[in-house]
C-alpha cells in the first residue's frame, strides 16, 4: 500500500507547490507516470555495476520495510510493546542513509561524491535525536512534557530526513545537478525516484504515529488515525518546505544542531527529573 501510495502523495504535492505558486502544475499521478516512463528506457548501469544496482535496490526494499514496520506500530500504538519495533526501524532508517552515502560516493563523479557528504552531514545532524525521541515514545514512560518534547524533536527530525528544502542539500538540484543521482538513468533512476517518495511517506507516517500515540490513541483507532493523519502531514510537510527558502549547507546544519541538541537535552533532564 505504502509503495502505491508514495507516488500519488509526491503527485499531490507537486500540485499544491504549484497551487502556491499560482501554476496549474502537473496532474496528481504525473509521479507515477514519470517512473512507469523511467522503467521503459534501457537500462544504463553506472561505474560500479551490479554492485551499485544491488545499492540501489536494497535501499528501496529497506525502505518498504521501514514503512511496513511503522503500520504494524500502528496498529497498537506506541508503547513498551513497540520498543522492539522501534529499535528495529531505527537500525533500517539507519541502513537506508547508508546505502545512499555508498551509492553516492562509489562514483567516479565530484558532484556525486559531494552529495553523498552532504547526506552523511544530515545523517549526523538528525538521525540520532530522532532515534533518541523515538525511543523514548516507544517505551511508554515519561512525563507528559518530556512526551511532548520528544513529539517536537521527532517531528523536526523526520521532516529533515524527507529531504525537503531547506534540507534537500545532499541533491540541491541548482548547485550539484541532482547531486547523489546524477549518474542515474533509466530503471535505476525510477529505483532511486520511488526510494526519494517513500522516504517522504516513511517521514510523514512517523511524525503521524508520534501525534496520534501523544494523543492516546491505540488498537485500531491509533491504525486508522495514522493512515488518515499521514497525508495531512505530507501536505504540511509541503506547505512549509514551499513557504521556506534554501539555506547556506553549513548554516542549515548548524541550526539543526544547535536546534534539536537544546531541545534533546531538556528532554533528556526533563526525563531524568521526571518532570
Amino acid at each position: 500500500m505504502s509503495l502505491a501510495l508514495a507516488p500519488v502523495y509526491d503527485g499531490l504535492e507537486r500540485k499544491i507547490r504549484a497551487a502556491i505558486h499560482t501554476r496549474i502544475g502537473p496532474p496528481i499521478l504525473q509521479t507515477w507516470y514519470d517512473i512507469l516512463k523511467l522503467f521503459t528506457k534501457e537500462i544504463v548501469v553506472p561505474v560500479g555495476g551490479i554492485w551499485y544496482t544491488l545499492v540501489t535496490a536494497l535501499e528501496l526494499l529497506t525502505l518498504i520495510a521501514s514503512s511496513t514496520i511503522l503500520l504494524h506500530i500502528s496498529s497498537y500504538g506506541l508503547g513498551k510493546t513497540a520498543l522492539l519495533e522501534a529499535v528495529t526501524f531505527i537500525v533500517l532508517t539507519s541502513i537506508v542513509t547508508t546505502l545512499a552515502i555508498v551509492r553516492a560516493v562509489s562514483q567516479n563523479n565530484v558532484f556525486s561524491i559531494v552529495g553523498g557528504f552532504r547526506e552523511f552531514s544530515l545523517m549526523l545532524s538528525a538521525e540520532p535525536f530522532l532515534a533518541l525521541s523515538f525511543l523514548l515514545l516507544a517505551s511508554g514512560a515519561g512525563s507528559l512534557a518530556s512526551k511532548s518534547i520528544a513529539t517536537a524533536v521527532l517531528a523536526i527530525s523526520s521532516y529533515v530526513i524527507s529531504g525537503r528544502v531547506p534540507y534537500d542539500i545532499a541533491e540541491a538540484e541548482p548547485e550539484l545537478a541532482s547531486g547523489v543521482n546524477i549518474e542515474l538513468a533509466g530503471p535505476l533512476l525510477g529505483l532511486a525516484t520511488t526510494s526519494s517518495v517513500l522516504k517522504k511517506l516513511v517521514s510523514a507516517t512517523l511524525t503521524a504515529l508520534a501525534l496520534t500515540s501523544f494523543v492516546g490513541l491505540s488498537g485500531f483507532s491509533s491504525l486508522m488515525a495514522v493512515v488518515i493523519a499521514t497525508p495531512i502531514t505530507w501536505v504540511t510537510h509541503t506547505i512549509v518546505s514551499t513557504i521556506l527558502g534554501r539555506s547556506r549547507v553549513d548554516l542549515a546544519i548548524r541550526f539543526l544542531y544547535v536546534s534539536l541538541f537544546s531541545l534533546s537535552l531538556t528532554l533528556v533532564l526533563s526525563f531524568g527529573l521526571g518532570l
